[in-house]
């Protein structure tokens, strides 16, 4: 478990909130709720909201969280063709409505990356993922917009990725999400280097990016 890709993504999500030393013990707790295979997908999210409402200090975490627990779901365990049209499949969704955040796309579109082989790109993940310029998919070009006609973004220094920042909606939920999005695809495609951003970010920011560039990178 400690060398798939979201497990190390766990950790550097918990390792950048809090101290190294904080964490080590929240790593464990979390792991074992997780990535417990031998509970069903709702008994782990009821788990995971137990541990968040005995350990406050990590709500901000919540959505990250759920969405951890999701892909792994999805990408770690087996399941059949057919599965997404089970009835399981649509009490998890119907019963899930209001968990999770837009960094599960991210994290499934870089599953995908790495299966076809492909570095993860801004525009493959708004066009060949999210597919933004179809008519159909409308509701993701609305939630994405602010990366899709700020073309120059991952030329933004800080400071200008948090102008852009300005104007992305509240209820689009990728509002508290931007900031690590745009770097963490400014270092996937070189133009930045590891460390860069540091110093301006929440330590909910930092996480988040290096959450992401762990999941990458492993």
């Amino acid at each position: 478990m400690e060398n798939t890709a979201i497990y190390r993504s766990l950790k550097a999500l918990l390792i950048n909130y809090k101290s190294e030393q904080e964490s080590v013990q929240t790593i464990q707790e979390l792991s074992s709720v997780l990535f417990n295979e031998s509970l069903s997908f709702l008994e782990r999210s009821k788990e995971l909201d137990k541990w968040l409402g005995a350990n406050e200090a990590y709500d901000e975490l919540a959505d990250v969280l759920f969405d951890m627990l999701m892909v792994h779901f999805l990408a770690e365990e087996m399941h059949e063709e057919d599965y997404f049209d089970s009835q399981e499949w649509n009490e998890i969704e119907n019963k899930t409505l209001d968990k999770g955040s837009e960094m599960l796309n991210v994290y499934l579109y870089l599953s995908e990356a790495k299966e076809n082989e492909i570095e993860p790109h801004l525009e493959d993940f708004l066009n060949e993922f999210l597919l933004v310029g179809e008519d159909e998919f409308q509701d993701e070009y609305r939630i994405y917009e602010s990366l899709i006609v700020n073309e120059d973004i991952l030329d933004a220094d800080l400071e200008g990725v948090r102008q852009v920042q300005k104007t992305v909606k509240e209820d689009t939920g990728l509002h508290e999400y931007f900031v690590p999005l745009v770097f963490f695809f400014q270092y996937a495609e070189g133009m930045v280097d590891e460390g860069e951003w540091n110093n301006g970010l929440s330590s909910f920011e930092k996480a988040v990016l290096q959450a992401l560039i762990a999941f990458n990178e492993n």
